[in-house]
């Protein structure tokens, strides 16, 4: 007969309180030890301070039913070097229970029990953790036990501040608990030689309980055994970079030697991912951290802790598979997550609460102010259009010139091209500044050219500035009603729509569109939004997207209308002195991001100040008769002025405005000062002068007098000033008052609108057609890439312009450069004159191949031209008589007619194609021996263009007429490539754009926004 088994001895429990003095903590935790329901055999305080708070403690509590030993360590001992000291110096026993308690945690009644209890259901139970709640809001979780991944990130489950409702009440095995409240095995805690000391504090209990798990023992979590804790006690998040790294090395340290270089390429994958992932959504922070986590690949730290815990495995890492997150889980939240952010969820019936400022069926949408100024300002365009030439529907087919336009059949191509090649512009070209509004609209001009029927447009630039003519005062309408919410409230409807009127109808937007002034037009639509984006950038509710927006508008501002752009400048300086430090950071973002987004535009400002206070469009040719009166009550003068007497009525209302009571720091006191600055730019304008002379090129010719800035361009922001003000001082009003003040608006747009219906857009603008000969623009467009030259002779000399597929700017702006065509002067002349009959083959050599000369010049003329070499005549178009110029060379297989690039052998000329804007082309030519490629380009084209032969750069000839470069016999691939000025700056200038415009799309839902 057996004898009977023994019954297991039981097994003793030491309490281990750590603590660094005498905090109050240590007797809130002693307290809650003698209240304990089931109280450990002793207790022990490992302390690691320098004075002896703690020792007066542990003596005033040694008369508890249980006993307190006092134990001091080295000063600032991390909490589990302490633990591992006094296990491996102390007098513990394997079979003893350990019951980890730092400071600051606080058990409650019943938690012991129930850790012994989760102890003992297994012998296999290594460590046992507590579930932990707020020590401030017990019904709030912090943990319950630590998940990770098998790539060591650490999931947040449960999320931290979650109330709990007994909802993880069922998990058991984990892969880790935290240190505070662990009760554990002496013996386990030895043969695992404690926590290893470089993963720190979360990653430390995470690298303990994965070394457990593979030495046989589990890692268990009692959720009905409570601790309340503060701080970091308790933590099973990786809270920061340094926690998420550690706990990636734990990984990378514990995974069989074959996995890590497997396992650190997913690391690194995955981190970049998940970091592009978060720029996606718009988490920089979050972002941040993702990439942070491509640290944690310190293949000597992961060694070294490696080397350190090695030994004790008795299972392999496929055991405990189970414990781990799997990564379709991870893929499956994050999805959730990202969802969440960009969508809102759907309301619930009950939910759906009614917007106020939404129409309620269609007879408010046709009565709502913001619809009816926008038909109003549409209506106002078709009345006063009326003495346009051509068709409504024409000019966005066909584009509009006159006045400071100056459209011809360009591209989205050529306008880029003309912006950002370092040899740009119409005619020969030339290295001249190159406006950046140009590139911006190459955008919508390559959007149009994508549109089916697109093709039938004969320009489609010419089609985007013509629909910018006719769109432009409504969209200003749609811009004042939207940016006039900042300074009013939803119950100023009809005082918004009455001000997105008179902002549409005034008397410098309808010079703006009846002169053509093509930076003007833009400024309409751009600045209430930008000033807009200022005021609200000084209030508690700016946001940093709205920064990255204002730049983004300001700087669009700027390309078209730089002056505008230096007083937004000004106003966010002005915003940066008053407002607080938020509102200061926010501020000085788009002063400083406005000008910088502009590039390389800036150096040309450096060299010619004159840059920065014009643009397309926006300078005043010749003299002008406008008083300094007039220009005060908003008559800038000239096709589309209102009467001085309809400005001033938004006048008087601004002024009227000022008398309401004010703040100093305030919209009306912004406006006041913006009004002033504009006014005093007004009156000044007039008295800068950008050239003066007999004469000035103008792109079609010469004109006589003065260029100095237009004052209409600083009425406008002058305009908006005493709208804000009067918009303002109808706020202050109450009642009656701000009916009767919304009525007088209202008549008042109604004025300014009628007004301008009835005078008119006058006939400065018409509807453009190319009076070139179809087969010149045929060969002009193709690999001929020929130009055609038109004359205009007059009583002071005749003034010419060459025309070929390139393009310049479509609004005049400075005098430009005519050193490039000026090359031809004396040939032109001699040409018209008689005294150079051989002239005409000089000018094929610059690819010239029709001349075009005004009818008006006279029957000598035309004989002269009718006899001259290498002229024949044409038919007649367009007020022009067109003589077709003769290709040069003498062989029958010569061109048809002059070429931009020739293969010159003796006296043959072979087409070379050319695809691309001056000269520029790729592809294949055949040369005979001593062969030469001319390029009908200045000679100063070389500076900026790249002539390759199979990969190996030409030279040119030096004192050669034209660019000539020596071509090999044989069959080569020839590239002529010109390059883009300033290339660096260019490619970071896009980067730079891209990021602001990334950062400038608000993202997600209000909520999400809130939070990051």
């Amino acid at each position: 007969m057996l004898p009977p088994a023994a019954s297991p001895a039981r097994q003793a429990v030491r309490a281990v309180v750590l603590t660094s003095g005498a905090r109050p903590g240590l007797r809130a935790l002693l307290d809650a030890l003698a209240a304990s329901a089931s109280r450990p055999d002793s207790v022990v305080v490992l302390d690691s301070s320098s004075d002896d708070g703690a020792a007066e403690v542990v003596a005033a509590a040694s008369s508890r039913t249980f006993s307190v030993e006092h134990v001091s360590l080295d000063s600032r001992m991390p909490d589990r070097a302490a633990v591992t000291h006094w296990l491996t110096s102390g007098d513990v026993a394997d079979d003893d229970l350990v019951w980890l308690l730092p400071v600051g945690c606080v058990p409650e009644p019943g938690t012991l029990g129930r850790l012994l209890a989760a102890h003992r259901r297994s012998p296999s139970v290594g460590l046992v953790g507590p579930k932990h709640v707020d020590a401030t809001q017990p019904g709030t979780l912090r943990s319950v036990g630590i998940t990770t991944t098998r790539s060591g990130r650490v999931v947040e489950d449960p999320p931290l501040g979650e109330p709990d409702q007994g909802q993880y009440d069922l998990r058991r095995d984990v892969i880790a608990v935290p240190l505070a409240g662990t009760l554990a095995t002496a013996g386990a805690l030895r043969s695992l030689r404690g926590w290893e000391r470089s993963f720190g504090d979360l990653g430390a209990d995470l690298d303990l309980g994965w070394r457990a798990h593979l030495a046989g023992h589990r890692v268990v979590v009692a959720p009905d055994a409570r601790m309340r804790s503060v701080a970091a006690l308790g933590l099973a998040t990786a809270t920061t970079g340094a926690r998420r790294r550690a706990a990636r090395r734990v990984a990378l340290a514990r995974a069989p030697w074959w996995q890590v270089p497997f396992l650190a390429l997913w690391v690194l994958l995955s981190s970049v991912t998940a970091g592009l992932g978060l720029l996606l959504l718009k988490r920089p922070r979050a972002a941040v951290a993702a990439f942070g986590d491509v640290g944690s690949l310190d293949p000597f730290r992961v060694i070294a802790a490696r080397h350190r815990t090695r030994g004790g495995r008795q299972l392999q890492h496929r055991d405990i598979g189970s414990l781990f997150v799997p990564a379709s889980a991870i893929v499956r939240r994050s999805l959730d997550r990202a969802h969440e952010a960009v969508i809102a969820p759907s309301r619930l019936p009950d939910e759906n609460v009614r917007d106020p400022e939404a129409s309620s069926g269609l007879g408010r949408l046709l009565v709502h102010p913001a619809l009816l100024a926008v038909l109003g300002a549409l209506a106002v365009v078709v009345a006063a259009g009326r003495d346009i030439g051509g068709g409504l529907v024409s000019r966005f087919g066909s584009g509009v010139t006159g006045g400071e336009l100056v459209t011809t059949r360009a591209t989205s191509s050529t306008l880029w091209h003309a912006a950002f090649d370092g040899w740009h512009g119409a005619g020969l070209g030339g290295d001249g500044p190159a406006s950046p509004a140009l590139a911006l609209l190459a955008i919508p001009t390559w959007v149009l050219e994508q549109l089916p029927g697109a093709g039938d447009l004969t320009s489609s630039a010419g089609a985007v500035v013509g629909a910018l003519l006719v769109l432009a005062l409504p969209l200003a309408a749609v811009s004042a009603y939207i940016s006039s919410r900042v300074i009013t409230s939803s119950r100023s409807r009809p005082i918004r729509g009455a001000v997105a009127l008179l902002w549409a109808t005034t008397g410098a937007a309808g010079a703006s569109v009846a002169q053509g002034r093509l930076g003007a037009l833009v400024a309409l639509v751009l600045l209430p939004a930008v000033l807009a984006g200022v005021v609200m950038l000084a209030r508690p509710t700016g946001t940093a997207t709205g920064a990255f927006a204002t730049s983004l508008g300001a700087a669009a501002l700027g390309a078209f209308a730089p002056p505008l752009l230096a007083l937004v400048v000004l106003a966010c300086l002005g915003v940066a002195i008053v407002g607080d430090n938020r509102a200061r950071a926010r501020a000085l973002v788009p002063a400083v991001l406005g000008p910088l987004l502009l590039g390389p535009w800036l150096l040309d400002v450096a060299d010619d100040w004159a840059l920065a206070a014009t643009g397309p469009g926006l300078s005043q040719w010749g003299t002008t008769s406008t008083e300094p009166l007039a220009l005060a009550l908003l008559h800038p003068g000239g096709a589309g002025s209102t009467p001085w007497w309809v400005g001033a009525v938004v006048v008087a209302a601004g002024l009227a405005g000022l008398l309401a009571p004010r703040r100093v720091r305030s919209v009306a006191t912004g406006a006041a000062l913006l009004g002033l600055v504009s006014l005093a730019a007004v009156l000044v304008a007039p008295r800068l002068e950008f050239a003066s002379g007999a004469d000035v090129a103008t792109g079609a010719g010469v004109a006589q007098g003065l260029v100095t800035p237009w004052a209409g361009t600083f009425i406008l922001p002058l305009t908006l000033a005493l709208l804000a003000s009067a918009v303002v001082g109808a706020e202050t009003l109450r009642g009656r008052w701000r009916t009767g003040a919304a009525v007088v608006l209202t008549l008042a747009g109604l004025l300014t609108a009628g007004a301008l219906g009835w005078f008119g857009f006058g006939d400065v603008l018409r509807t453009w057609s190319d009076v070139r000969p179809a087969v010149a623009v045929e060969q002009a467009g193709n690999d001929l890439a020929n130009r055609t030259l038109f004359v205009d002779p007059g009583t002071a000399g005749a003034a010419y312009r060459i025309v070929g597929r390139e393009g310049g700017a479509l609004a005049r702006s400075l005098p430009q450069s005519v050193e490039g065509d000026a090359v031809i002067a004396d040939d032109v002349s001699g040409l018209l004159d008689g005294t150079r009959p051989d002239a005409g083959p000089r000018l094929a050599g610059h690819a010239i191949g029709f001349l075009a000369v005004a009818d008006t010049a006279g029957d000598d003329v035309a004989r002269r031209l009718d006899s001259a070499q290498g002229l024949s005549r044409l038919a007649s178009r367009g007020g022009y008589d067109v003589w077709r110029i003769a290709a040069l060379g003498g062989s029958v297989d010569r061109p048809v007619a002059p070429t931009r690039l020739s293969l010159v052998t003796g006296s043959d000329h072979a087409l070379v194609a050319t695809l691309g804007e001056h000269g520029a082309t790729e592809t294949t030519v055949t040369a005979r021996q001593d062969a030469v490629l001319t390029v009908a380009e200045p000679p100063a084209w070389t500076e900026h263009a790249e002539v390759t032969l199979d990969g190996r750069t030409l030279t040119a000839e030096a004192g050669a007429e034209r660019p000539t470069y020596a071509v090999p016999a044989g069959t080569h691939d020839l590239v002529v490539e010109v390059a883009t000025e300033h290339p660096w700056w260019r490619a970071l200038q896009a980067l730079a754009l891209f990021v602001v415009g990334f950062l400038a799309i608000p993202f997600g839902t209000r909520a999400f926004r809130s939070r990051r």
